[in-house]
């Protein structure tokens, strides 16, 4: 399932420029973290703009993730944030569709 999730957001019709995926993974299992991280240096090398995050500490379970990640001082380079879960896969044009909206 991360592997088409990670596919999913990493072709999402937008400006790779304009784009940051995170993976954020509280597993506590290294194969699994080794598996996902082997997935994201994939996308990395095809020219997505991804980054693995894993915490040790799980505070705050899936909010303390998603408030960690939204801490990291690269995150401020991007205007919006969309989340999604592991078993989410947004349509190619999910952005096109909704930013729209923000503006």
């Amino acid at each position: 399932v991360y592997q088409q999730s990670i596919a999913a957001v990493c072709n999402v019709d937008w400006p790779k420029e304009r784009i940051l995926v995170q993976i954020l993974d509280d597993s506590d299992d290294p194969t699994t973290q080794l598996l996902i991280r082997e997935e994201v240096e994939k996308w990395k090398q095809n020219g997505a703009n991804i980054v693995y995050r894993h915490r040790v500490l799980r505070e705050g379970y899936k909010a303390g993730n998603l408030k960690s990640a939204m801490s990291c001082s690269y995150v401020e380079d991007y205007e919006f944030v969309a989340i999604f879960d592991a078993d989410f896969q947004p349509f190619p044009d999910f952005l096109k569709r909704t930013i729209p909206h923000f503006k």
